[in-house]
């Protein structure tokens, strides 16, 4: 059976079932945690920093395609090779000379793919606004 991801079973995990994800904490132990928690991901390679709301981050050893596949695509945006974003957490887009880069409610910066820049504009026109 799955352990990352509780309510999901290890065959075919459905993205509507998924709704907390199983973190190690170096304190506490493993825990569940809820996904609305979870601001964004960073991959490097072959880890996965969480970053979560209350401004802690844990590394998991798992790489960004496999929380890609199991998170709800209606929530995260895949915006860089690196980096998936919550899309409750995206205050406002911003474009530079750098290219364009998201803005969180907590106040980290993240750069948009030249890539992923049109499929993540379309997603973004699309969300309801607060």
């Amino acid at each position: 059976m799955n352990t990352l991801f509780t309510g999901v079973t290890a065959t075919k995990p459905t993205q509507s079932q998924v709704s907390v994800i199983r973190v190690n904490d170096p304190v506490t132990g493993w825990r569940t945690r809820p996904i609305h928690d979870l601001v964004m991901i960073r991959g490097v390679k072959g880890y996965s920093w969480l970053y979560w709301r209350d401004g802690s981050r844990q590394i998991m050893a798992y790489t960004l395609k496999h929380y890609e596949l199991k998170l709800p695509v209606s929530q995260y945006i895949r915006v860089h090779q690196n980096c998936m974003v919550n899309r409750d957490f995206i205050h406002k887009v911003q474009l530079t000379h750098k290219g364009p880069q998201l803005n969180l409610s907590t106040g980290e910066k993240v750069a948009i793919s030249r890539r992923r820049w049109i499929c993540v504009k379309r997603s973004i026109a699309v969300m309801p606004n607060p």
